[in-house]
């Protein structure tokens, strides 16, 4: 039986991280099940309180996790992009997405499957079972750090935390992104968001342009930022190990 048009072949490798680290075999096994998709700009994955009939696992990209508010706009408690997926109630068992909705926000790709799929091959694989339940963990750790950060941490240490987390999941330290979204995305005035990446532009951490940023001093937005992208990331490397090749570089955007 021939795989349909647009299928993915089993011998393609996955250049998304949790992917990445099935062995060789036990992608060769379920490679088929992924569809390789388009995702873009302003895309809406999931919708609030609808059933998640698909899973995506981002290749290129950064998807968006906004929070349902009562007074306001949608708020971000966390971002996706090469290391993760979308469908966290999908592996623990549901289907719905009650306060948050799943938003492209930087265009790229993805592997998409079936969470019905998903479900099967995780009571038939043992081993995509495990990454998916570790990468869950990974989840519920940042999104508790990321509320404490909030709380106690001033914007511009949340703001510069934001961009390493954002670079390495672009794998890139470019992250194509106005003042106006990442306000919206913090939950704060554009004017703050200016003021902040002004004050890292003059420390060198950063370069802006219309509509882009680019970290030029990796080691700079360490320092201005808090510890909480170092602890997500350390987090990520102790339950799923550390990505290799490029991505290792890019990881490493992230704090080690």
């Amino acid at each position: 039986m021939q795989p349909p048009v647009g299928a993915r072949g089993a011998a393609d490798r996955p250049r998304n991280r949790l992917l990445r680290r099935l062995p060789p075999a036990t992608w060769d096994h379920i490679g088929r099940a992924f569809e390789p998709v388009e995702l873009k700009p302003r895309q809406i994955l999931h919708h609030w309180d609808m059933p998640m009939e698909q899973v995506y696992f981002v290749e290129q990209g950064l998807v968006s996790v906004p929070a349902r508010m009562s007074r306001g706009g949608p708020v971000e408690v966390w971002l996706i992009g090469q290391e993760g997926m979308t469908g966290i109630p999908v592996v623990l068992g549901g289907d719905l997405a009650p306060m948050h909705r799943r938003v492209v926000l930087v265009g790229g790709a993805g592997l998409r499957i079936p969470a019905r799929r998903l479900r099967e091959l995780m009571g038939e694989v043992a081993p995509f079972q495990d990454i998916l339940l570790r990468y869950v963990q990974v989840v519920l750790m940042q999104t508790s750090q990321v509320g404490a950060c909030n709380a106690h941490h001033s914007l511009q240490e949340r703001l510069a935390r934001w961009l390493l987390t954002a670079a390495d999941g672009l794998a890139s330290t470019e992250v194509p992104l106005t003042h106006r979204v990442l306000s919206r995305l913090l939950g704060v005035r554009r004017a703050s968001v200016t003021d902040c990446l002004g004050a890292l532009e003059a420390a060198g951490a950063i370069t802006t342009a219309r509509g882009r940023i680019r970290i030029s001093d990796v080691e700079q937005l360490k320092a201005k930022s808090c510890d909480c992208s170092r602890a997500i990331a350390a987090e990520y490397r102790r339950l799923l190990g550390s990505p290799s090749g490029s991505r290792a570089r890019a990881a490493r955007v992230a704090g080690d």
